[in-house]
Order: C-alpha cells, then structure tokens, then sequence
C-alpha cells in the first residue's frame, strides 16, 4: 500500500474517532455532569447511562490518541526536520513527496 494511502486511512480513521469523542464529551458536559447529586450515577439521556456515556466516550477516545499517534509516526520525518523546513524558504513541500 502506498504511503498516501496509509495516510490517508489514517487520517480519515482520526476524523471517524474525533467524532464520537466529540459528541459524547458534550453530551456528558452539557446534559449529564458529574456531581454530587442523589442519583447522579444513574443519570441517563436518551435511554443511554452516565456510565455508558463515559465508557464510550473513553473508547473513543483511546482510539483516537492511538491513531494520532500513528499520524505523527508517520510524520516523523517532517518533525526531525521541522526547523530546516520551516526555514528553507524554497516552498518545497518534501513531505507530501514521500
């Protein structure tokens, strides 16, 4: 598989993980906060638990900083050289090349 390929895999599974961790951290913000209120752990919001909530929000979460992580491996290159690329001043996008 080409390496734009993978790239663009990557990229696109960081995208469908941002997503849901998205959502569900503004669903737990905004509709079910953590406190100290009677019952509070039993909170739902759309027949879904706090429980659930966080658990999912955490999955893909995980998910998420483990394909950011891939992305900047893939990277590395770019990030070795980070100063000599954005100093060079020739416009030249050697890592798109790769």
């Amino acid at each position: 598989m080409k390496r734009i390929a993978i790239n663009a895999l990557v990229d696109l599974g960081c995208l469908l993980t941002f997503i849901p961790t998205l959502v569900t951290g503004l669903v737990l913000y905004l509709y079910l906060p953590s406190g100290s209120g009677r019952g509070s752990s039993w909170s739902t919001w759309m027949g879904v638990s706090r429980h659930d909530w966080v658990l999912y929000h955490d999955i893909a979460g995980f998910a998420f900083v483990a394909l950011l992580i891939v992305h900047l491996l893939l990277h590395w290159h770019f990030f070795r050289h980070i100063g000599r690329n954005l100093h060079s001043g020739t416009g030249d996008d050697s890592d798109t090349a790769e």
